[in-house]
């Protein structure tokens, strides 16, 4: 837990952003599939459409940076009675979350962890039911309901993060079963269980996707998730290669960067070449065969693939020249006694 800067209140690192309390063979905002009560067509905008609006799920919104949320208990309550304690798994998917990802939980919907906040994607989708394979979430159905329907999130150690949030106590009443409960305001650490900013919708619902009621905006938390670093080691200017040599190119990163682009340039920076084979993850080092040029103005360039705006190049031009030495036979740019070797050992053969 966070403990907030202005006056003694515990802001939550993670809090509820919306749940369905729509029933099973209920549209949302009533009527049928043609149309909804008011002729309208209320729906969800991952599902549409449909009978019960995507089923039991609800919506949180993570609000501390590198959160770890492994072990973490989600308890869920009607009319005042805890009906099912959802347990996290251990699974390092929870072990960094970043401020402002989407985690769904729901009965009928597959498991999408293809989670990457450093390519833009912010949701994380676990299902809990009877049957799922349990990965990332119990395997247990639980209930999601109009009937006083609230959760609490509890962290590895019991401590109660946030909540009970939910109808009864922000809205105190009103969320029928062909609505939904949603925040009405963008989530920060200053959003409390108690908020006046709950309320019931029932014109559209928005699983795993920022809220509408005109428009939730998640990005100040996003933005402060999103920075990163990229400091270039070596080479980092001044040195001498040889064409065709391997040499290590290395860097340290801050922040999530999730793969990097590495670029070379021979005339000081005027045109930029992708290295060959590209690189494919940011491990902090990168083996590259240099060109078979002879040039005075090489730099190495590395950017975040996510957001190239965030990158780093040599501190100063370095060379790489060509070893044309007749009588070189090992390739080292001298003509010595390791020559003389090679060629007596290929006379002899």
């Amino acid at each position: 837990m966070i403990l907030c800067l202005t006056g003694v209140v515990f802001c939550a690192a993670v809090i509820l952003n919306e749940y369905n309390a729509v029933g099973s063979d209920v549209f949302l905002g009533g009527g049928d599939a043609t149309a909804d009560a008011k002729g309208g067509r209320a729906s969800d905008s991952f599902f549409g459409r449909v009978a019960g609006n995507g089923g039991d799920w609800f919506e949180l919104v993570v609000i501390a940076d590198h959160l770890d949320m492994r072990n973490w208990k989600l308890d869920i309550y009607e009319n005042g009675v805890l009906n099912k304690t959802l347990s996290l798994t251990n699974h390092a998917l929870w072990s960094d979350l970043r401020s402002g990802t989407i985690i769904t939980v729901a009965e009928d919907l597959p498991t999408d962890v293809s989670y990457d906040p450093a390519a833009g994607d912010w949701w994380i989708h676990v299902q809990a039911a009877n049957g799922a394979d349990g990965t990332y979430i119990e395997a247990s159905n639980f209930p999601v309901s109009s009937s006083n329907w609230q959760l609490r999130i509890r962290n590895a150690s019991g401590t109660v993060i946030f909540g009970p949030a939910g109808e009864g106590i922000s809205p105190a009443g009103g969320i029928g079963n062909d609505e939904i409960f949603r925040l009405e305001a963008d989530p920060s650490a200053a959003t409390t269980a108690n908020s006046p900013d709950y309320d019931s919708g029932k014109d559209l619902s928005t699983f795993g996707a920022p809220n509408q009621w005109g428009r939730q905006n998640i990005e100040a938390l996003r933005g402060a998730a999103a920075e990163s670093t990229l400091t270039l080691l070596s080479p980092n200017g001044l040195e001498t290669i040889r064409s065709g040599a391997t040499i290590p190119i290395t860097w340290n990163y801050t922040g999530a960067v999730r793969r990097v682009q590495i670029e070379f340039s021979i005339d000081g920076g005027i045109v930029w070449s992708p290295v060959y084979p590209p690189n494919k993850d940011n491990s902090g080092q990168y083996l590259w065969q240099t060109p078979l040029v002879s040039s005075d103005q090489v730099l190495i360039k590395i950017s975040n693939a996510a957001d190239p705006s965030v990158s780093d190049s040599s501190d100063a031009v370095f060379s790489i020249f060509k070893c044309e030495l007749e009588g070189d036979l090992t390739g080292d740019c001298l003509v010595d006694l390791n020559d003389l070797a090679l060629l007596a050992a290929s006379w002899l053969r």
